[in-house]
């Protein structure tokens, strides 16, 4: 604590103490992090991995000879990371950590949110954005977007993807966040963007969302992209008082979304780029205007409550 004189009770008061970020279990977080994902799929890539680093461009079909093991595998990593982090390193324990008991509000939000966003991407590229010659950027079969295919999405996005989800989230957002939210929400999430999409580097190398494209454009715009949501992420976790399980709501019902609507044959882009860039773009300005016309403040009231939450020695205490 430092010491400040208030100018109209001429007395001394004490002032907050800075909380600083820890960067040596910031640092041994990501490289544990970043060792147990590629050493996940890396293990899946090998027999490839010549082709892999002479080809210019992405292979347009290895993710789905790799099956879901690799992929759903690496998913789970980030969560191994931070179990070891919590139990050996920072020893925080595990209390506390999981962000269950929140208002229901937080959970459908967290739901219904990426596919009001995902509807939005699809507008844009089909009706508000056209290239040389006067043609949109794509076509859509709206056909195909029915009322019960959103609320089907709607329950498996809650159910078995949010399993897999939980795995990144309960480390990019549970834990690292809250070490780096002393940063200030705008540089924290920045920061943990691009901890966030380099760390697909094996996958993407594999074809991962953007198949038969150029290697470093794919790497570039999904790093762009992480960046762009990693934004969203960070408000949600922290309006819902630090819940790991909204968040990974979140990310499920993005992914479920997105996977479903931007791909062919429903969509057909004249680049695979273009609804990352859209979606990237749309959220970019939407945080200008978080940030700059409603002034909404980057730091974080107490950012150390998300890392020691309060416990009161409950059932409880695991689950909030």
């Amino acid at each position: 604590m430092s010491a400040e004189i208030d100018a109209t009770a001429g007395t001394t008061v004490q002032a907050p103490a800075r909380v600083l970020v820890k960067w040596k279990e910031v640092i041994l977080y990501v490289v544990l992090a970043y060792g147990l994902a590629w050493a996940w799929s890396g293990y899946f890539l090998f027999p490839y991995l010549g082709d892999l680093l002479t080809q210019s461009t992405t292979p347009t079909d290895m993710v789905e000879r790799l099956g879901p093991a690799a992929t759903l595998g690496t998913m789970l990593t980030p969560m191994i990371a931070a179990f070891i982090m919590r139990i050996f390193v920072s020893k925080e324990g595990l209390k506390g950590s999981l962000g269950l008991l929140r208002s229901p509000k937080y959970y459908l939000a967290a739901l219904i949110v990426p596919a009001v966003f995902v509807t939005a991407v699809v507008l844009i590229i089909t009706q508000a954005v056209v290239i040389p010659g006067g043609a949109p950027l794509g076509e859509f079969r709206w056909s195909e977007a029915t009322w019960s295919v959103y609320l089907i999405l709607l329950v498996t996005a809650a159910l078995p993807i949010t399993l897999f989800t939980f795995g990144e989230e309960y480390g990019w957002r549970g834990y690292l966040l809250p070490r780096l939210l002393p940063l200030g929400e705008i540089k924290a999430s920045v920061l943990i963007g691009v901890i966030w999409g380099v760390w697909h580097l094996p996958l993407l190398l594999a074809g991962l969302n953007y198949p038969g494209v150029n290697i470093w454009l794919a790497i570039i715009v999904f790093t762009f992209v992480t960046v762009a949501l990693s934004f969203a992420y960070t408000w949600f976790y922290v309006a819902s008082s630090g819940s790991v399980l909204v968040a990974a709501v979140f990310h499920a019902s993005t992914n479920q979304f997105s996977d479903t609507f931007w791909v062919p044959p429903r969509l057909s882009v004249v680049t695979p780029f273009a609804p990352s860039v859209v979606s990237a773009v749309l959220i970019i300005a939407l945080v200008l205007v978080v940030y700059g016309v409603f002034r909404r403040s980057v730091h974080v009231k107490d950012p150390e409550r998300f890392i020691h939450p309060k416990l009161d020695g409950t059932w409880r205490d695991w689950v909030r």
